[in-house]
């Protein structure tokens, strides 16, 4: 059955509309609903300096609540995260000393950010983030017996950033010299444009002269995908 309140609450919830107190406030303080708060004092019509009060109000609730309801949004995102990590820890047993899953994983990461046969004839594989970078480089080595001096390197970067910072950046990063990073020039379109993102170094494209190579990191990944498509 629906709760009675008597007339005395009900003045009091009437009485406290009347000096410009919110339906929050009204309820909290008298232990009630809202709903029943509002049906209550419905017909109360509040003056500009009552009005103001609660616009206040619900400002300062919202100072108060925001940071709070990001803080609790951050630590979800971070247990999320966390138990999607525990998830594929097992894949940190994977051996990349074993050859076919060095070449595997070369073919597919070559297949997703390199230039591909026969638009291009050498080896070129592209990408921002320097953990990609560091990781195919480094992968390709252990894999290949590479002569590394035809590797080369270039930069792609914003037309506000330090080429010879980045060329610097990007050589200590990949090992290759940096008296062969391949002539680079900003982009034109990004002139006037600050660059926001003050960690963010360019893109870095990796470069191998080597045809052979090139087809073959591609054929691998192409191999992959063409075998998950029958087996679908």
């Amino acid at each position: 059955m629906p709760r009675v309140y008597s007339e005395k609450i009900k003045q009091k919830a009437r009485n406290f509309r009347s000096r410009g107190w919110s339906l929050g406030e009204i309820s909290l303080k008298l232990r009630i609903s809202k709903s029943a708060t509002l049906g209550w004092v419905r017909d109360i019509c509040l003056n500009e300096k009552q009005k103001e009060r609660l616009k206040q109000k619900i400002i300062a609730s919202g100072a108060i609540g925001r940071p709070l309801a990001i803080k609790a949004n951050r630590e979800k995102m971070e247990r999320w995260k966390k138990e999607i990590r525990v998830k594929v820890k097992t894949f940190e047993k994977f051996s990349l000393e074993n050859t076919e899953i060095g070449k595997l994983v070369c073919g597919l990461l070559y297949l997703c950010e390199g230039a591909k046969y026969p638009a291009s004839r050498y080896l070129h594989f592209g990408n921002s983030d320097s953990k990609i970078i560091y990781f195919f480089i480094n992968l390709l080595k252990k894999t290949y017996n590479i002569n590394e001096d035809k590797l080369r390197f270039s930069i792609g970067y914003r037309y506000d950033q330090d080429y010879e910072e980045l060329k610097n950046y990007w050589s200590n990063l990949t090992g290759i010299p940096g008296s062969k990073c391949l002539n680079s020039k900003p982009d034109k379109r990004t002139k006037g444009k600050p660059t926001l993102k003050k960690d963010y170094k360019g893109i870095c494209r990796i470069i191998y002269y080597d045809t052979s190579l090139q087809f073959e990191l591609q054929s691998i990944g192409e191999a992959v995908i063409k075998n998950g498509a029958e087996g679908s």
